[in-house]
């Protein structure tokens, strides 16, 4: 099934000669109407992952911190440090040494993300038979680590295993299986834009599982075009995986390894994603795939989407100078709005979009999205990699 999966990429890409994008959708002219509850001032926040007791805990893409903030109250402390991940250099280190240096203004160039490392993904996951409870999370440059919370309060951190891949994103833990994204194969976290704008004819990200008892990893779809965020189904029957250079969320079955897509030709280059639950599953345990996929992203363009969808002109692109036209051109394509997709699990009908253009001059706005939960009927959390708040709002009907 994995190789009709290929094919199928490599026929899509032979009739289109770029990524299989579709038009460009038209986005809505005005904003929805939102207040704003609290915005917190983080550090480019990736994941916004919620654990059991309804904690928050947020990565990011400025430093190589895991932030816990407790909600209702705005306290915002520490989780994991680069301490945790890279000990051999930084033991020696003073708390306020490490945040100076991963935070300084020589890291703006990305000279030390191998050094205090990125965290992107991470998901909670809790024992069936003793309760147990550990967050998974993903560091791009030192690997896929378990964080295991014990009751005495001598918590342990350890690393499952070392840097697979090259950009390694998001995980998601069932049973003894860890499954993971990887974005990219031969370019590193740091950059991105060439990732995006990557204009191999064949999708260098891939999906894939490291079995913990047997201590190997296997790939199960690859081919992908930017693999990022993950989820798993209300009836666990299914994953779906954020395919962001190709705005699509694919499907994959566990059990058979038939790949297929939930939705295609989405208004946003999707990041994270999160599977907001029905109240009879939530309530009952029986789960239909009757939730709602909460799908946030970054605002499609014409111009990213015309490069996008031609390799040759991506590859001319990039021949450009670098810091000069590259990368303020890029910027301009991320444009500094506010954009979730709300998807029926079931149909993959996309059934709400949240737009926000007003940011900073309108204070009732939220600005980018590459994670986002759903709080309430109307309530919503988002935080984006690109600008250093996570906005607390109500969508108002």
């Amino acid at each position: 099934m994995k190789l009709l999966f290929i094919f199928f990429l490599l026929f899509t890409i032979a009739l289109t000669d770029g990524i299989p994008l579709g038009p460009t959708p038209d986005m809505p002219t005005e904003s929805s109407d939102i207040t704003i509850i609290s915005t917190l001032s983080m550090r480019y926040p990736e994941e916004i992952a919620i654990d059991p007791t309804g904690t928050f805990y947020l990565t990011g893409t400025a430093d190589g911190y895991v932030k816990k903030v407790i909600l209702e109250t705005n306290e915002v402390s520490t989780f994991l440090t680069p301490r945790d991940f890279n000990p051999d250099h930084f033991t020696l280190w003073t708390d306020e040494e490490i945040a100076s240096y991963c935070d300084g203004a020589q890291n703006e160039t990305h000279i030390l993300e191998p050094i205090c490392g990125r965290v992107l993904g991470i998901k909670f996951y809790t024992e069936a038979n003793n309760g147990k409870q550990y967050a998974y999370i993903v560091n791009s440059y030192f690997g896929i680590w378990e964080y295991r919370f014990k009751n005495n309060g001598n918590d342990k951190i350890k690393n499952i295993f070392e840097q697979t891949g090259v950009f390694l994103n998001d995980v998601y833990r069932i049973g003894d299986n860890l499954y993971y994204t990887n974005s990219h194969t031969t370019a590193q976290r740091f950059t991105v834009i060439s990732v995006v704008l990557d204009s191999n004819p064949i999708g260098q990200g891939s999906f894939n599982v490291y079995d913990m008892k047997r201590k190997d990893h296997t790939t199960l779809i690859d081919g992908l075009f930017f693999a990022n965020g993950i989820t798993v189904s209300s009836d666990k029957r299914f994953f779906y995986i954020s395919e962001t250079d190709a705005a699509r969320i694919v499907k994959y079955e566990i059990a058979t390894g038939e790949t297929s897509y939930l939705v295609e030709n989405l208004p946003v280059l999707t990041d994270n994603i999160y599977l907001d639950k029905s109240e009879l599953c939530e309530e009952s345990g029986i789960c239909d795939n009757d939730g709602t996929l909460i799908v946030p992203g970054y605002h499609r363009v014409e111009g990213l989407d015309a490069v996008l969808r031609d390799f040759s002109e991506m590859a001319t692109f990039m021949t450009q100078p670098f810091f000069t036209v590259v990368v303020p051109t890029f910027k301009s394509w991320i444009k500094p709005v506010g954009t979730i997709c709300e998807v029926d699990e079931a149909t993959g009908e996309i059934t709400k979009m949240i737009f926000s253009d007003g940011y900073p001059v309108e204070p009732n706005s939220f600005l980018l999205a590459a994670s986002a939960h759903k709080l309430g009927p109307n309530e919503y959390i988002t935080g984006s990699v690109f600008f250093p708040a996570v906005f607390r709002f109500i969508v108002n009907e």
